[in-house]
């Protein structure tokens, strides 16, 4: 028998076998299953992503490729979308690869090789917080606006009127230079001590304007030496007082995958929660969105951040949108229902790409 045969048989025995009992053991049990002999990371990943060559995207009409999905991984564990998950569950959803600016590309491909980019500036390291946060690889830039960042990129992200009038909160997102050598001149040993101070002033200005935080930007993740996914984000506070974390995902193209080309992602939620048992409420925009509101049936009420988050898919980007309420999950007795009324309005005022 296969592995997945034989994991199948185990999850049946323990959930209606000879011992039957009201506690459902599967997910303990597959959280302690190998994940199977893993193979080389290029490949592993080009399964994962089910490329399908010769599907592209209707992106000038603005069509949909599918609507995303939530799967149960303990009754359905390691599906072909996501072979190397057996607990929690799964969002799957389509995705299109999208080719980034030249001279944006050359400036990633520079930064991951340790070096200034054409108009010099250096490698910077991103740091983001709050839940759930992508890989953070060279090549990290942030943008004044997640209108600038929509520009450069020339991504077709989704527009927000109600998050461009909140204030944007730049914690979520900063940048620091990787290697913080300072160049000196030929004539060093010639300054005097006040112009050393001068020297080390200017140059630290020059590289702290492009460090710090950022109201938008985005960070990279690589496969070997090629740019894989681009994440853009923005974290933006309201006047009730919430603030919101959009996070996108979005596939670059590459030798293997042409621009346009279509394929199937998934990412894991949950995973290592697999007790959690969730209920998905879906939930159509006036733009015709049809966004996924996970609801915790489990614990909710005791953990309500559990209820904070929506999912969805526009133009072959994936996004996953978190509010964070500006009581603190720990006061609030409604299960964060509250907060998921607050996460429709803004899911209300989200619009498609020009």
């Amino acid at each position: 028998m296969t592995p997945d045969r034989d994991e199948i048989l185990l999850r049946d025995t323990l959930q209606t076998g000879l011992h039957p009992t009201e506690t459902d053991l599967w997910p303990a049990v597959a959280e302690a299953l190998p994940a199977g002999e893993r193979q080389q990371k290029r490949r592993t990943r080009a399964l994962r992503l089910a490329v399908c060559l010769g599907a592209p995207l209707l992106l000038a009409a603005g069509a949909l490729l599918g609507q995303v999905k939530f799967t149960n991984l303990r009754t359905n564990p390691r599906p072909s979308f996501a072979p190397e998950n057996n607990t929690g569950y799964a969002i799957q959803y389509d995705q299109t690869a999208y080719q980034l600016p030249d001279k944006l590309m050359d400036s990633l491909l520079a930064h991951y090789n340790g070096q200034h980019d054409a108009d010099g500036m250096p490698p910077m390291r991103t740091f983001l917080s709050g839940r759930n946060l992508p890989p953070e690889g060279p090549g990290g830039r942030g943008y004044d606006s997640w209108a600038d960042l929509t520009k450069a990129t020339g991504l077709p992200l989704v527009q927000s009127n109600l998050l461009d009038s909140g204030t944007p909160d730049d914690s979520g997102f900063s940048l620091i230079p990787y290697s913080y050598t300072i160049p000196l001149p030929d004539d060093w040993q010639t300054f005097s001590v006040e112009e050393r101070n001068a020297y080390y002033k200017e140059y630290n200005e020059s590289q702290w304007r492009l460090a710090g935080a950022w109201p938008a930007g985005f960070s990279v993740e690589w496969d070997e030496d090629t740019p894989m996914y681009l994440y853009p984000r923005r974290v933006d506070k309201l006047s009730n007082g919430c603030t919101i974390e959009t996070q996108a995902y979005v596939l670059l193209a590459a030798e293997e995958r042409p621009a346009g080309t279509s394929s199937t992602g998934s990412r894991v939620y949950y995973d290592k929660k697999a007790g959690f048992v969730w209920e998905v409420e879906e939930y159509t925009t006036p733009s015709g969105i049809v966004a996924l509101l996970p609801r915790c049936t489990s614990n909710g009420k005791t953990s309500p951040y559990l209820n904070a988050y929506a999912f969805f898919e526009q133009n072959g980007i994936f996004y996953r949108l978190e509010i964070i309420p500006y009581d603190g999950w720990g006061q609030i007795e409604d299960g964060g229902e509250a907060a998921r009324a607050v996460l429709k309005e803004v899911l209300d005022s989200i619009e498609p790409a020009a």
